[in-house]
């Protein structure tokens, strides 16, 4: 029997879908989490609800304007291009949304395309479309970032990938790691649109003949893992986790559930918060913050343009562009910085000596 680690109720249906105005944010979709780990140690959301998840241009994740994040990206490319053996080696990206990682790709001299059926752009390199066994080319390597955790039976995704690449080549995946999570007590990376939550215990156990090597990105906040897609359909079914992962799970998201009420009797001794990240993070940190906390939100700050001036869900907190947030900046505003990997780029640009927090 599955059992329960974490539950948690109105939580906005889609944290990177921003809106133009307050009232529509208020009103906005709400959704449950509910985490259980199944006999395997697998972790997922059992409470997903797949219509109220819905891509389309108005879906905002791009990180690519931040100096940090693209330094990752760049370390993430140098993986890549072990699987280029000469020039006309092919890596294809799925489900690359608006296909930044492919253009970056391509400027550093790698043979890419992109596939993604909710693309909106006219690039030549990125199809319209499912990575499917109706796909235009076969990769030599494969890139799924930040797609798994979306997707419902992960491991049966991951099969079909193999099918529909001529089981072959090479996949690379890139999710957010559960134990950093836990490590840092990040209550705030735990959303209804992500179904799953994975640890490289995870593939080890499932693909156990499949699995090359596994990678810890963005200073422990992504998992990357190598899969050889050869291999991926003679792996048998996920082998049982033993009890002390069991025990180490429930222990873990007991101490997650302490620090969320610790973090927020902290942000109560603020005077004002401005929050600086208007991505998943700043935003479940607004939905899911007390009254008493949520009224001394004055705005969120973030780098992509694409937010300026639209508002959370649920929280209705607008999102303005650093330059126009920092001058409305006053003295005694303290700064929530949601993202640690982001707090040396942010307090760059803050006032000297001007109060922050930093969510750890």
């Amino acid at each position: 029997m599955d059992k329960i680690l974490y539950k948690s109720s109105s939580l906005p249906a889609m944290q990177n879908v921003l809106f133009a105005n307050k009232e529509d944010a208020l009103s906005s979709p709400r959704a449950d989490l509910s985490l259980v780990m199944d006999p395997t140690g697998f972790v997922f959301n059992a409470a997903f609800d797949p219509d109220l998840v819905q891509y389309n241009v108005d879906y905002q994740n791009d990180q690519g304007y931040s100096d940090a994040f693209k330094k990752h990206l760049l370390d993430v490319i140098q993986l890549c291009r072990q699987f280029c053996l000469n020039p006309s080696s092919l890596v294809v990206d799925v489900g690359c949304g608006k296909g930044g990682f492919v253009d970056l790709m391509r400027l550093q001299g790698i043979n890419a395309v992109g596939y993604d059926n909710t693309y909106e752009g006219n690039s030549l390199y990125i199809r319209k479309s499912f990575f499917n066994e109706d796909a235009h080319e076969y990769g030599d390597l494969l890139t799924l970032r930040h797609v798994l955790e979306h997707v419902q039976n992960p491991w049966v995704f991951i099969r079909e990938l193999a099918v529909a690449n001529g089981k072959k080549g090479f996949l690379y995946v890139e999710v957010p790691d559960l134990h950093w999570i836990l490590k840092n007590h990040a209550y705030y990376d735990l959303f209804h649109e992500h179904v799953n939550y994975f640890c490289a215990e995870d593939f080890a156990r499932c693909f156990s003949d499949a699995l090359c090597s596994t990678f810890s990105l963005f200073n422990g906040q992504y998992l990357g893992i190598i899969l050889d897609l050869s291999l991926v359909l003679d792996c048998n079914d996920p082998i049982i986790a033993p009890q002390s992962y069991h025990k180490y799970l429930v222990s873990s998201f007991n101490s997650l559930r302490e620090h969320e009420i610790i973090a927020y009797d902290k942000a109560l001794s603020c005077n004002n918060l401005v929050i600086w990240g208007g991505a998943s993070k700043g935003v479940v940190f607004a939905a899911k913050a007390p009254k008493n906390v949520s009224d001394k939100f004055l705005f969120a700050i973030d780098i992509n343009p694409n937010k300026a001036h639209k508002f959370m869900p649920l929280s209705g907190v607008e999102v303005l562009q650093p330059q126009q947030g920092l001058e409305l900046l006053k003295p005694d505003d303290t700064v929530m910085i949601v993202n640690p990997n982001y707090e040396e780029e942010i307090v760059s640009c803050l006032p000297h000596d001007h109060p922050y927090q930093v969510l750890r």
